[in-house]
Order: C-alpha cells, then structure tokens, then sequence
C-alpha cells in the first residue's frame, strides 16, 4: 500500500446549508457538490474537493454519524487519505492487526473511474476515524474549484490529532500508514508546553499536552483523543488576516515560527471557533526549503 496524501476531513453538522455558507465565506469561495453516494442512510453531504472539506447532517440517529453529532455535537469525524489501491490498503489494515469497519465502492458517476473507500476501525487510532480511499477521475474531468480576488486558501494542508500518549499514537500510525510516516519532532510550540509530531508530506500532526494546566491540556482531558484542529495552507499570510476580520470571523491566536525542519517560511493563525460549526481552522503560510 502506498499512501498519496491527505485528501479531506469530514465535519459533523447540525445545519448544511448554514455550514457550507460560512466557509465558502471564510475560505473565500470554494465549490461544494452533493455526495450521492450515502450509504443508503438519511444524510446530506457535501464535499468540496478541491479544498478538503466534507459537510455531512445526518438525520438519523440509528446511525453512527447521527449518533455522534447528537452526543458530541459538531466535530471532525473522520478524516481521509488516498492511497494507490484499495485491495493493497485492506491487506495492509487487516495484516497489521487493525479492523475495518465499512467499505463502500462509490465509482457509479460519469466523471469517476475509480472512488472506493474502507474506514479503519476506530478502536486503535487514538480517537481519529482513519479512511482510506483510491479515487481517480476519468479523462478530461477535474475537481470544480471556484475562485475570487483576493485571499487563495491553496488547500488542506493537515489535521492535528490531540493524543495522551505520543509515543503510543506515534508507533500506531508509522504501522497503518507501512512505514511511510516521517515526523519531525524537534517542532517549536511557541513556547507552550507541548510536545508536536508532524508528517508535512502526508499532512498529519499528533500533538501531546505536557502539562494539564494549560488549555489544550485541559481539553484533551475534557473531550479526550480527538482531532481538534485543521490546517489550511494561503497565499499569503497578510492577506488571510484582513479576509479573516472583515468578514465576520476573529483571529484567536497568531504566530510566525520562523524557519525550522523543512520549513524556510512558517507563519499561523487560529481562526477563534465561535462561528465555525464546531471546527478550529489555522490558516498558514508556509515555503519549504
């Protein structure tokens, strides 16, 4: 199995039309189109390709994602990465002592070759639903991308899972993934307690509080394992913080890293959360060496 990147995360929420309306404003533009293929269950979803955004409002609680959004309300509940072939994955999964929980073979539409998906059972991947997906597009079709003048959020970049062990979540994913992780972790946390992990290429980020005074430790405690922020690569940094504020969002935290690892250009911001449909998003520039 090889993995290809990041592909998209996948946000639980209470309102669709609401969601998809504020981050097409936040992100400046971008084109959402109806999934078709629902697993013959009551959900509307919604994926943006090209940004790496999935809305799904499940309107049944028999399900899993219905049971989710009811009890922990609007959150990241799975997140997605392509791979060159769906039968090596699941041999990959199921040789290395992990389960899979569903598979769907989605390429019934005229401008897909190939979309299968199988989402890893969640039991061992330190509180993140893990799906891998080989998709292609047939000749001559591309993801729709819509654009306007001004801030270019250039893509998903990476999802930072928050994690009690990070030895342990470490150790898990360099196996699910066949060895192809490579963390950097000599990482500056801007002088925050903080111990961070990151894949830049396959866009995965495993972050440990130290301390259970500070706020993300408190919040790992709160809400356990999960994947609490998303990050989002722009054009321009400057320009991400005046699209940012006149257009109704606040800027929580902001800081330039400087140059580090293979970063010769690091800079981020937290879009505070208030209005975000329960989804903490950074906007980050950054130039690799």
């Amino acid at each position: 199995m090889k993995v290809l990147g990041l592909n998209r995360v996948e946000l639980l929420t209470n309102n669709a039309d609401a969601a998809q309306a504020c981050f097409e404003r936040l992100f400046n533009g971008g084109h959402f189109e109806a999934d078709s293929a629902l697993h013959d269950r009551p959900q509307d979803c919604r994926i943006n390709f090209p940004h790496g955004l999935e809305l799904v409002h499940p309107m049944d609680t028999r399900f899993l994602p219905g049971q989710l959004l009811r009890d922990k309300g609007e959150h990241i509940f799975c997140v997605v990465w392509d791979v060159d072939s769906i039968d090596a994955a699941r041999d990959h999964v199921l040789s290395s002592g992990f389960s899979i929980r569903y598979e769907g073979d989605y390429s019934a539409n005229p401008e897909v070759e190939v979309h299968k998906q199988l989402v890893v059972e969640p039991d061992k991947t330190h509180g993140m639903m893990v799906i891998f997906q080989e998709r292609r597009l047939n000749p001559g079709f591309s993801d729709k991308r819509s654009t306007k003048s001004g801030l270019e959020v250039l893509g998903l970049q990476r999802a930072e899972l928050l994690v009690a062990d990070p030895d342990a979540a470490q150790a898990t994913y360099e196996k699910l993934f066949a060895g192809q992780l490579d963390f950097e972790t000599e990482v500056e946390a801007a002088n925050r307690p903080l111990d961070c992990r990151i894949d830049w290429a396959m866009g995965l980020e495993l972050v440990h509080p130290k301390s259970s005074e500070d706020k993300i430790g408190k919040l790992l405690a709160d809400k356990g394992e999960h994947v609490f922020t998303v990050v989002w690569d722009v054009n321009d940094f400057e320009l991400a913080r005046q699209h940012v504020l006149a257009n109704g969002f606040e800027i929580q935290w902001e800081h330039d890293f400087g140059a580090h690892g293979p970063l010769a250009v690091h800079k981020q911001m937290v879009v505070r959360p208030n209005n975000t449909h329960g989804l903490q998003v950074i906007f980050q520039e950054r130039e690799m060496l």
